[in-house]
């Protein structure tokens, strides 16, 4: 037993909040047990907290890749709330048959200034972000807000005469708070 003090009968040792009384059983029949003070904590009602993070999506853009575009082209954007990228989608589209032997590759990509990828010594095949690809998930990292997302694309060769190759791009990820 603590010791009382003869004005306020308070036990200044401690000795009621242990041993046999906190023996974590949740019964609330046991004599000098002590409840939780978060299971006593009143709660709001009326709106539910709102999450730290919302999955969102952000466009990238498109470019052209034609006669006079070169063979390598950026997207480039600036987002205005933090958002960390988790999976990337890019669509191409042909002017005609002509270009279908043409390949389309990133080469880069970078949040900030970190790469995102291992190496960028060899460009990777825009099929491995295409929308029905099956393993596509990435850990990018977060982009804070003023901090710009840059993809940068090419193709194999330049398309000739009035042929054309447009990639559009699209991340899925989480908008944060």
């Amino acid at each position: 037993m603590g010791y009382y003090d003869d004005n306020s009968g308070a036990d200044y040792t401690g000795d009621d909040y242990s041993g046999d009384d906190m023996n974590g059983d949740g019964d609330d029949e046991v004599l000098g047990a002590v409840r939780s003070r978060r299971a006593q904590k009143p709660q709001l009602s009326g709106r539910p907290r709102a999450p730290k993070k919302l999955r969102g999506y952000v466009g990238m853009g498109s470019v052209t890749f034609n006669a006079t575009s070169g063979t390598l082209l950026p997207m480039v954007i600036e987002p205005q709330r933090g958002f960390r990228p988790e999976r990337l989608v890019i669509d191409r589209f042909d002017g005609s048959a002509v270009t279908a032997p043409i390949s389309a590759r990133v080469n880069r990509i970078t949040i900030g200034d970190q790469p995102q990828s291992p190496s960028d010594e060899q460009p990777a095949p825009i099929s491995m972000f295409r929308a029905d690809a099956t393993f596509s998930g990435i850990d990018f990292d977060k982009a804070t807000t003023g901090m710009k997302i840059r993809i940068e694309l090419s193709v194999s060769a330049a398309p000739a005469g009035t042929e054309l190759i447009r990639l559009e791009a699209g991340f899925y990820g989480d908008m944060l708070r």
